[in-house]
């Protein structure tokens, strides 16, 4: 089954993953980021959550208000009890430095083999797609794994404020 699987999927879906995993390795790398860029990927991983919640459900309450909450309470926690003090901001250049880390990519896989696993679901036609509790746990799902992004980038704002 998991070869018919692989067979259907569109060649596209092979190609994002290869440049989603190719950026999350690059986060394995210690290195110095301009400021824009570093806040690019945080945007650009809760946009893809939020796209998940918009094919996948539509963006109806229920989701949304699901993937918002479990989103800012990730971001808040992780903001307040996870920070990576080893970010550091030059303010004169404008760059952050930044320590390589492999949740980043951990969390970026995550993110696009949950979407992948709805659309399998979703090809099946798997009852369970259409239940409250799944919905509203696949949209947290989504939500917590933004949140990881969204406490980088208050982190961010935070080192470019203090400086």
């Amino acid at each position: 089954m998991i070869a018919q699987i692989l067979a259907r999927t569109p060649a596209w879906v092979f190609a994002l993953f290869l440049g989603l995993l190719a950026f999350g390795l690059m986060q394995t790398r210690t290195r110095t980021v301009p400021r824009v860029p570093a806040l690019l990927l945080p945007a650009g991983m809760i946009a893809l959550s939020l796209a998940g919640i918009q094919t996948s459900f539509g963006l109806a309450p229920l989701p949304l208000a699901s993937w918002a909450i479990a989103l800012a309470l990730a971001a808040l926690v992780g903001h307040a009890l996870f920070r990576d003090e080893r970010v550091r901001y030059d303010a004169n250049a404008k760059t952050y430095f930044v320590p390589g880390s492999w949740v980043p990519l951990a969390v970026i896989m995550a993110i696009f083999f949950a979407k992948y696993v709805y659309a399998v679901m979703n090809a099946l036609n798997a009852a369970v797609l259409s239940a409250t509790s799944f919905v509203i746990g696949l949209s947290a799902v989504y939500g917590l794994l933004s949140g990881y992004f969204a406490a980088k980038a208050l982190n961010l704002v935070r080192l470019t404020r203090a400086a």
